[in-house]
C-alpha cells in the first residue's frame, strides 16, 4: 500500500511541475522600447556652430529607474509590465532624444547640442529633473520637467521653467503609449528650444 501511494504522489508530483513548467513555456517574450525623436527640419547644417549647449544631467524619480515601463493604474497606483521595458534607462533615452531634438529645433540658430559628457566648455548647460513620465493604455501620458538652462560653468541659472505636458494615447498597444512618450519628449523640446532662442 506505501509503494502505491508513493506511485501516485509521484505522479501528481510530475504533474504538477509539468503544468509550471508548460505555463512557463507559453509565456509571452519580454518586447523592448526606444524613444523617437521629432523629425529634423531641412536646414543644411552649419560648418561652424554659433553656441553650444551640453543636455544633462536628465534626473528622474525612483520609480522610474528601472526597465519596466510605468502605466497609471489610478491616481495612487503604478503597475510595471515585465514583457514591455525600456531598451535602455528611461534617463539615458530621453537626454538621447532630447539632443537629437534641439540639434534639429536649433538648426537654424546654428547651434551645436550634445550630451553634457561630451561637451566641452559649453555655452549654455541644460539640467532636466522630471517629476513625473508615465502614461495610461487608451489614455494619455503625462510629463512633468523641471528645466533649468545655466551659463557656461553651470554655477547660474539663467531659466528655470515647469513643463506640464499631456499626450493622447492612440491605441491599446504600448507601442502606442511609447510613441505617446516619444511626442510628449518632442513637445518638451519645443518648449526647451524657445527658452535657449530667447537668451541668445
Amino acid at each position: 500500500m506505501n509503494a502505491v501511494r508513493c506511485v501516485v504522489k509521484l505522479a501528481l508530483s510530475i504533474g504538477v511541475l509539468g503544468l509550471v513548467l508548460g505555463g512557463c513555456a507559453t509565456s509571452p517574450p519580454a518586447r523592448f522600447y526606444t524613444l523617437a525623436p521629432l523629425q529634423p527640419p531641412a536646414v543644411k547644417a552649419a560648418s561652424v556652430p554659433t553656441f553650444t549647449v551640453a543636455v544633462g544631467p536628465v534626473i528622474m524619480p525612483d520609480l522610474l529607474q528601472r526597465p519596466q515601463i510605468a502605466t497609471r493604474t489610478n491616481d495612487h497606483q503604478i503597475s510595471f509590465s515585465d514583457f514591455h521595458k525600456w531598451a535602455g534607462t528611461l534617463a539615458d533615452e530621453t537626454k538621447r532624444v532630447l539632443v537629437v531634438n534641439l540639434n534639429g529645433l536649433l538648426a537654424g540658430q546654428r547651434a551645436a547640442v550634445t550630451t553634457d559628457d561630451m561637451a566641452i566648455d559649453p555655452d549654455f548647460r541644460l539640467v532636466v529633473n522630471i517629476n513625473r513620465f508615465d502614461g495610461l493604455l487608451e489614455g494619455s501620458v503625462w510629463l512633468n520637467a523641471v528645466w533649468t538652462i545655466k551659463e557656461q560653468k553651470g554655477k547660474t541659472a539663467l531659466a528655470v521653467n515647469q513643463s506640464v505636458l499631456e499626450e493622447r494615447v492612440s491605441g491599446p498597444e504600448y507601442s502606442d503609449l511609447v510613441r505617446a512618450h516619444s511626442r510628449a519628449i518632442g513637445q518638451l523640446s519645443r518648449e526647451i528650444a524657445a527658452g535657449i532662442e530667447k537668451l541668445r
